[in-house]
């Protein structure tokens, strides 16, 4: 089976999720690893934690990504999320300026949120066995009907009407250059990327967890994905996926 991202791009013009229909098709066909399935309307885009995910039919790069991460051990999962991130990172700062990665798993501009990605992680006998990894890129779409509160789209950035087909491809490639460190186990250096990206890398804001409200700096990610933050003149805390909020 081939190993590069975008070698099989496979098409459908309207589906609810791609994650979803990637998964179905990964159960009922033999998918090679590195297929991407592009929606040209997606109805029912899943976010984190049951969020939705708008795109307007047409206007956006909305797709899912099969991946078989065997060679990952399972502490190591959220590499896949750094190695997605960069990649977008990379293609995105390529068009335009301020982009940064939100942890977990965000890209923003400046401070607004112009990508989304969820993954899907299968795990079989101790090994993480499939991987299926959506992402919601703002392309196109300049009018937003959600209650989202900051989208962007390049457009929105940059005023120029972009090719799908070719952003997409642009893209893959980024994101193959990634995987292709990830396979090599070059992690010190995808960890370090990672963490230069990061948005609002060591400057205070204000943060909010379970017990308190506080003034912290992000300092990096731990080797499990939690984000690590230092607290003015107080010890530094590591966290899970919502378990704390940037205010």
């Amino acid at each position: 089976m081939g190993q590069h991202i975008g070698e099989t791009i496979k098409i459908i013009e309207r589906t609810a999720s791609t994650n979803n229909y990637a998964t179905s098709q990964v159960r009922e066909n033999d998918v090679e690893t590195g297929t991407v399935f592009l929606a040209y309307d997606q109805t029912a885009g899943r976010g984190q934690f049951a969020n939705r995910w708008e795109s307007e039919a047409g206007k956006n790069l909305t797709f899912s990504l099969v991946l078989r991460p065997g060679f990952l051990e399972i502490y190591k999962q959220y590499m896949l999320s750094k190695m997605v991130c960069l990649g977008l990172e990379r293609f995105l700062s390529a068009h335009t300026e301020g982009v940064k990665i939100k942890w977990p798993n965000d890209i923003y501009v400046h401070d607004r949120k112009i990508c989304g990605i969820l993954i899907e992680n299968s795990i079989m006998s101790g090994q993480l066995s499939l991987s299926v990894i959506g992402i919601g890129l703002n392309v196109n779409q300049t009018v937003f009907l959600s209650d989202a509160p900051n989208p962007v789209s390049l457009k929105m950035l940059t005023g120029v009407d972009y090719s799908l087909e070719t952003m997409l491809k642009e893209l893959l490639q980024h994101m193959d250059t990634y995987y292709q460190q990830l396979m090599q186990g070059r992690f010190d250096a995808l960890d370090e990327e990672f963490e230069q990206k990061l948005y609002r890398l060591e400057e205070w804001h204000p943060f909010q967890d379970e017990a308190h409200h506080y003034t912290g700096k992000i300092i990096g990610v731990n080797a499990i994905g939690q984000l690590r933050i230092e607290e003015k003149d107080g010890p530094v805390h590591e966290y899970h996926f919502k378990e704390v909020s940037y205010l």
